[in-house]
């Protein structure tokens, strides 16, 4: 039964980008199967409600073709492996609940605006925070500068200490590691440093990128996270690369880093960014229309960071001349200041840019060949004039070789699904953008 369901996940990890399988497919197993259904053994039900939603299509298909039959598929949770509590623990009677002033009061689950985007990111370290050091450790989140990271790490340990007020809880962002060490090794208190990091519950590193090309900082870094992942306390890594597209950073550190969970954020939908507003807006007594919501959200492609301070200057623009916030008030507002969001690009460029990143031929993409490696770019790069340029989709597929508009909606479609789950296309599409300036 579990050679079979061993066969199956050999099929399953040439559909699946390499770390979501490895993260989901790889640690399930096979307990039953008989007429009609199949039982898979999973972690959490964290775990089974992702792979339903994600993969449980691409399961079925692979044991339908080795079976022939089409079973009903069923997920057993590990009895052995303990749940996350489902509601916060109350703190230890005569205990205050307190929260260290590392942790700023605007950032908490509470005010994290969940979409597609970030959804998985938010789960997970929401299981984190309610069990740590039990699961997803390390837990290491990724995404694009000012997507919400230092929210969820600080989101994070806000709530494990009012759920434990004795947790010893540390955030420090990586650059602040780098200069505290630096100043430790200067006055001879290494000792001193190491007992700082090493002798707490929770260890949350901020933008760990910055650790690349500085060997003694990784070197005791490296002894610092072996000390607590083997007594059990939580870690938590942001960064805004995959462990191993780190310049510079140790192959040790980087197999440490993907040896736990990786989720990611990626760039917000319209639709999450309109609700990042209404929710920020409302907060701060404000209201903002509906059309002004959707002009913010469609006119600042950068990240959340950006949006809020767009917000921010047309509230204190109106406040300030008294006129209403509407939209006339909002595009006088940006003009000039945003104006590298709208700067013009073409779908030459777009391909050029492309090609550029997947050392390819100018011709590649317009080919008719069904290579692999065209398709995946020249998909991508109908996904990006689709989604930046106003061109129309004739328009588009003419210049990618002549092809019919229905074949520019089906790279869309598929580029757009495939983002929820593949890290390595997110990271391409979001190289790209780098080199557009978009």
């Amino acid at each position: 039964m579990q050679t079979f369901w061993d066969d199956c996940k050999k099929e399953l990890e040439k559909r699946i980008d390499h770390h979501n399988f490895i993260s989901y497919i790889a640690p399930t197993k096979m307990t039953d199967s008989k007429e009609g259904e199949i039982s898979l053994l999973v972690p959490s039900t964290f775990f089974a409600d992702w792979i339903e939603k994600h993969y449980l299509q691409s399961i079925r298909e692979v044991i339908g073709t080795k079976t022939g039959s089409d079973p009903k598929i069923k997920f057993v949770v590990d009895a052995k492996k303990p749940e996350p509590a489902a509601n916060n623990p109350a703190p230890a009677k005569g205990k205050k609940r307190q929260v260290s002033n590392q942790f700023k009061p605007q950032y908490s689950f509470d005010t994290f605006v969940v979409g597609k985007s970030n959804e998985f990111a938010n789960a997970s370290a929401l299981a984190c925070a309610k069990n740590p050091g039990t699961k997803y450790n390390p837990l290491y989140l990724y995404g694009g500068v000012g997507l919400g990271k230092t929210h969820l790490v600080q989101s994070m340990g806000r709530m494990i200490l009012e759920n434990n007020p004795d947790a010893k809880v540390l955030y420090i962002s990586s650059d602040n590691w780098v200069n505290q060490m630096i100043s430790k090794i200067k006055n001879n208190q290494m000792e001193e440093f190491r007992a700082t990091f090493r002798k707490v519950d929770v260890l949350l590193v901020d933008d760990v990128q910055f650790f690349g090309g500085k060997a003694a900082t990784q070197e005791e870094f490296f002894h610092t996270f072996n000390e607590l992942f083997h007594e059990g306390k939580q870690i938590v890594i942001t960064s805004d690369q995959f462990p191993k597209d780190i310049k510079g950073l140790e192959d040790r550190l980087k197999s440490r880093f993907a040896s736990g969970l990786i989720a990611d954020i990626q760039p917000a939908d319209v639709e999450t960014k309109v609700a990042i507003i209404n929710k920020k807006s409302s907060a701060n007594g404000h209201v903002i229309p509906q059309e002004v919501a959707f002009f913010l959200a469609e006119t600042i492609r950068s990240n959340i960071r950006e949006l809020e301070g767009s917000m921010a200057r047309v509230i204190a623009v109106a406040s300030i001349t008294g006129r209403p916030i509407d939209l006339a008030l909002a595009k006088e507002t940006l003009d000039g200041v945003y104006s590298e969001e709208k700067k013009h690009i073409g779908v030459t460029q777009i391909q050029k840019a492309v090609t550029e990143y997947y050392s390819l031929k100018p011709n590649d993409l317009k080919a008719k060949s069904r290579r692999r490696n065209l398709v995946i770019p020249r998909q991508l790069a109908m996904y990006i004039c689709r989604d930046v340029t106003e061109d129309s989709l004739p328009t588009i597929g003419k210049a990618f070789g002549g092809r019919d508009h229905s074949t520019v909606i089906h790279a869309f479609q598929k580029v757009k699904k495939d983002l929820e789950t593949n890290t390595k296309l997110y990271k391409d599409l979001t190289a790209i953008k780098k080199i557009l300036e978009i």
